[in-house]
């Protein structure tokens, strides 16, 4: 995988205006210290857009807003193959934020999940 890590960027970070159209997944909660939700939506060459909603610190949001950049134009055999070590290894996350790395992985995961499924996602 070509990866560069870029500075985060919120347009990727937050929930979409109308979540019509995209598949979303949820993993964590706000009261065990990190809860993320990733949002979805589909084009003709893949993914055409990514947003994670962060419920964490800082390193948290830089990671998921780093790899909602990454995902764009990917297929999701691509987006697939994202880990949690392999997302706090590129984010530079420090050893006591890489559990949220995995709480990212799992709701890209999800969302994953329900592309495949066809629930949500669709090409918009």
């Amino acid at each position: 995988m070509d990866m560069t890590l870029e500075p985060w960027n919120a347009e990727y970070l937050g929930a979409p205006g109308a979540p019509t159209g995209w598949a979303h997944g949820v993993a964590g909660r706000v009261a065990d210290g990190c809860r993320v939700d990733c949002w979805l939506a589909m084009g003709s060459a893949g993914i055409c857009q990514a947003r994670f909603e962060v419920f964490a610190g800082p390193d948290a949001m830089q990671a998921a807003s780093w790899l909602a950049g990454w995902l764009v134009g990917r297929s999701v055999d691509a987006a697939e193959m994202v880990t949690g070590l392999w997302l706090a290894e590129q984010a530079g996350m420090p050893d006591e934020a890489r559990v949220e790395g995995l709480c990212i992985e799992d709701a890209l995961r999800s969302a994953l999940t329900a592309v495949v499924a066809g629930e949500g996602g669709s090409e918009i």
